[in-house]
């Protein structure tokens, strides 16, 4: 397994989650007394959040495990793989598409309930349960990375990506929280136009891995500059 592609998803989801979960992370009831403080604060907040995309990764991994028995493990990466290009242009119809399923509305907003009944009972202590629940709400690049997780056909590895690609959001989401409010429109357009690059690498990683490229092809057939010695 890679891990380039779950941290590149990673990178690349940061300025969605941003835009989804900055406004929950800014509502967070933090000790503001000093910069560390917040950033240790947010860094258990996180780390309920990827433990939750951790736990995912496993079930996405062993029932990819489950396919890779039947044989369909090399299609397996290269369907993530395509997926993944394709989500560089299309994941905010795929995550509206995923919303509109039965009970996935009633399942999101029991979730979101839940949320706000930890934050009024436990202001100051449910930031990590907060970044569980947090980790099961709709989110398109949850989804892709889940895609991925699936093509690592075991449920180690399937949590290794996931927890990868939440890593990977986390520089982003950090500077936000310690900046104290949100990235401004023009700042988010610059960073926008690198998701879907970011995105189309990230598949093409498992593309390459999938259909089992050997780059070193390439690298005879193009001939090498220098003196030869007679």
């Amino acid at each position: 397994m890679t891990i380039l592609s779950p941290l590149l998803l990673g990178l690349a989801g940061s300025l969605h989650c941003v835009g989804m979960c900055g406004p929950l992370m800014l509502a967070l009831p933090l000790d503001a007394s000093g910069r560390w403080m917040v950033i240790r604060q947010m860094l258990v907040y996180h780390s309920g959040r990827i433990l939750t995309y951790a736990i995912l990764g496993v079930l996405f991994g062993l029932a990819g495990k489950g396919m890779a028995i039947a044989g369909f493990q090399k299609g397996l990466s290269v369907t993530a793989g395509i997926f993944m290009v394709l989500m560089a242009f299309l994941a905010w119809r795929f995550e509206r598409i995923v919303t509109n399923l039965p009970g996935f509305g009633a399942f999101t907003r029991r979730v979101q309930m839940q949320i706000g009944h930890l934050l009024k009972k436990h202001p100051r202590g449910a930031s990590f349960f907060v970044g569980q629940l947090n980790g099961l709400l709709p989110c398109g690049m949850v989804y892709v990375a889940l895609a991925g997780a699936v093509s690592t056909t075991g449920g180690a590895e399937g949590g290794i990506f996931m927890a990868l690609f939440g890593l990977g959001t986390l520089p982003l989401l950090l500077t936000v929280t310690v900046l104290g409010h949100s990235l401004s429109q023009p700042v988010r357009r610059k960073i926008k136009v690198l998701q879907p690059v970011l995105l189309t690498l990230a598949g093409l990683l498992l593309l390459q891995r999938g259909l089992h490229l050997d780059l070193s092809l390439f690298e005879s057939a193009v001939p090498k500059a220098g003196y030869e010695c007679h």
